[in-house]
């Protein structure tokens, strides 16, 4: 299995191409989901840069394709975050500039995405923001938190009493292991089981409606905002 660390796309088989369909009726176990995770250069989404994008799109819990990338930042790696990710300023030198990575990006998940992620709050705010930066706006319309499902917010929900909610926490509470947490590609993997996981508890347990569509799920999950985190 390939992945791309230079932009291009890695498909692990070939691309399915979706109807459009309207939330209501797009039945869970049919939704092609787009799990994503940045790593960045910090927390401002305006002053600082995005240093890897991976993307994974799934199926009623199968994998479908991947999109991973480093991605060149526009200001160097702090020594802290290269001691938290294990990304160094040597690694990004000939990665590709954030236009070219964002495009790629977009065009990977389509015109009308579900997108998941833990904190995906912070992830799509950094990527609209970078949009936005880089003449891209076009493309904000994919990266819309109305239709996202932040994994931390479910499992606030699904799963009470944890004493944290970050997300390796998450993840062993459901079975789910990461053995490289802050790198991209680990923890996009590590969303989507946290995902699933909490999906098959909700459907199983009896004093909940049904959960049959992606509405269904996005109504019970409620509103996301930075401000819940």
């Amino acid at each position: 299995m390939q992945q791309s660390l230079f932009g291009s796309l890695a498909l692990q088989t070939e691309t399915v191409c979706e109807p459009v369909v309207a939330l209501n009726q797009w039945l869970l176990s049919d939704a092609v989901m787009t799990v994503l995770d940045l790593e960045t250069t910090g927390l401002n989404a305006r002053k600082n840069a995005i240093s890897e994008i991976t993307a994974i799109q799934y199926r009623n819990g199968e994998e479908i394709k991947k999109y991973s990338t480093l991605v060149r930042p526009t200001e160097p790696i702090p020594e802290e975050v290269e001691l938290l990710t294990g990304i160094s300023n040597d690694m990004v030198r000939n990665a590709p500039v954030v236009a070219v990575a964002l495009s790629e990006l977009a065009g990977f998940v389509g015109a009308s995405p579900i997108v998941v992620g833990h904190n995906v709050q912070f992830d799509i705010q950094f990527l609209r923001e970078k949009l936005t930066q880089n003449g891209l706006s076009s493309f904000l319309p994919r990266f819309d938190i109305t239709r996202a499902f932040c994994t931390r917010a479910l499992a606030v929900k699904a799963l009470p009493g944890l004493p944290s909610y970050e997300g390796i926490m998450v993840a062993t509470s459901v079975g789910v292991h990461n053995n490289n947490p802050h790198r991209a590609e680990a923890d996009v993997r590590m969303s989507a089981g946290i995902l699933f996981e909490i999906i098959k508890r909700l459907q199983q347990d009896n004093s909940i409606p049904s959960l049959r569509t992606v509405q269904d799920l996005l109504h019970w999950q409620g509103p996301l905002v930075r401000g819940n985190l």
